[in-house]
């Protein structure tokens, strides 16, 4: 339903079939996944089915494959950075919920329902999507998630909705949900993963906002009550020229670990999505010399870093805050340059107001390094010729 809201918000379903056939390419339990789109309407109103034909094997999964799958498919697949770590993020939090549930070691979980092939398309569908119309780049919200009601029948037997693992990473995650408004499962673990890891605030208005595209995604099942719609909302906050969004600041005591500890730690918590994280030299109690750790992070991804903080650096406790930011956007652009009668293609990071003025300008100092070492010139010289034909982009 999420992905069907996407495209009807103008996510390109070829561009998304692109990502889905490298599934069978890189998961063997899937052999064709093929993505149906549709006109559908529910309590007159109009909206965006999606449905996946999937032909696949009925082996269980090891949870280590799905996540080894997801990496090469990411990488396959080309899809950003930004988006890579989503997919990543979610079907960890998928699998890692799953194997508290069961009590078994996340390297020995076997997934039922979890395991199929339309997990990874719909995290894939919803990353690829969320890339197109550059939704990763804002601030993302949600309201609180009905989770229905009745009974739900599964590989482990029949439970009262919601469903555990949904209810998990609702506990987890802090993320507000209420019964109804029909005696049906309406919040499924993978949806629930999904949105655990995209929205960053969960509120029971909306902020204040200008709409600009509105995408209405369809469920298969007709509710009595109400459309079984979900609805995409992508528009511009209100008043000010920069953005603004609510962050987790980290922050933990550490006076015993090596610095090979500290580094690798330091390397994981950035891999596994912060924001940023760094190091400062500190003095403690019986003047024992030590380091904080401070991390910058989305708020759904606090409780989830603060776990790995802890496992890496043994720490016993972090501390931890909201804060509230104001923020410009952000566009990653790749330049093609000419140095020396050499061309390159230069990552290069443009910063803009709400207005689309540009205000900072910063190429991607790794590209401008491998271009220094191959033309035998100095970085600063690199960086001014790169900065000079990302001004001229910006005038046109």
């Amino acid at each position: 339903m999420l992905l069907g809201a996407l495209i009807d918000a103008g996510a390109n379903p070829k561009k998304i079939q692109q990502v889905f056939d490298m599934i069978p390419a890189h998961y063997s339990k899937c052999k064709t996944l093929q993505l149906q789109v549709r006109d559908v309407n529910t309590h007159g109103f109009r909206a965006c089915g999606v449905e996946l034909k999937i032909v696949e094997d009925g082996q269980e999964t090891r949870a280590d494959d799905l996540l080894q799958a997801a990496q090469d498919i990411s990488k396959a697949s080309q899809i950003s950075e930004k988006a890579a770590i989503f997919v990543a993020n979610s079907l960890r939090e998928l699998v890692t919920v799953e194997s508290r549930l069961h009590g078994v070691a996340l390297d020995k979980t076997h997934l039922h329902e979890a395991g199929s092939a339309d997990t990874l398309a719909d995290v894939f569908g919803v990353a690829t999507a969320c890339d197109e119309l550059a939704i990763f780049d804002g601030e993302i919200y949600s309201t609180p998630v009905a989770v229905g009601g009745g009974s739900i029948s599964f590989s482990h037997g029949t439970v009262a909705a919601p469903a555990p693992a949904v209810l998990e990473i609702a506990r987890q995650r802090k993320i507000p949900i209420h019964g109804g408004p029909e005696n049906v499962e309406l919040a499924t673990p993978t949806g629930m993963s999904i949105l655990a890891n995209l929205a960053r605030n969960f509120v029971e208005n909306f902020p204040p906002l200008v709409p600009v595209i509105v995408g209405h995604g369809a469920g298969k099942r007709e509710l009595s009550a109400a459309p079984n719609l979900v609805r995409v909302v992508i528009g511009h906050s209100v008043g000010s020229q920069l953005d603004t969004d609510a962050v987790s600041i980290l922050e933990t005591n550490l006076d015993d670990l090596s610095g090979e500890v500290l580094g690798n730690a330091l390397q994981q918590i950035l891999d596994s999505g912060a924001k940023d994280a760094w190091i400062t030299p500190a003095q403690f109690k019986k003047n024992r010399p030590g380091h904080v750790l401070h991390v910058i992070c989305n708020s759904s991804d606090g409780e989830r870093l603060a776990n790995i903080i802890m496992e890496e650096t043994g720490t016993l406790g972090v501390r931890h805050q909201q804060w509230s930011r104001f923020s410009l956007q952000r566009e990653i652009r790749t330049l093609k340059v000419e140095i020396e009668g050499r061309k390159f293609d230069v990552r290069v990071k443009f910063a803009r107001q709400r207005s689309g003025r540009v205000v900072n300008v910063k190429p991607e100092f790794d590209d401008i390094r491998t271009i220094a070492n191959q033309l035998s010139i100095s970085a600063r010289k690199v960086s001014e010729l790169v900065l000079r034909e990302a001004q001229k982009t910006i005038e046109e």
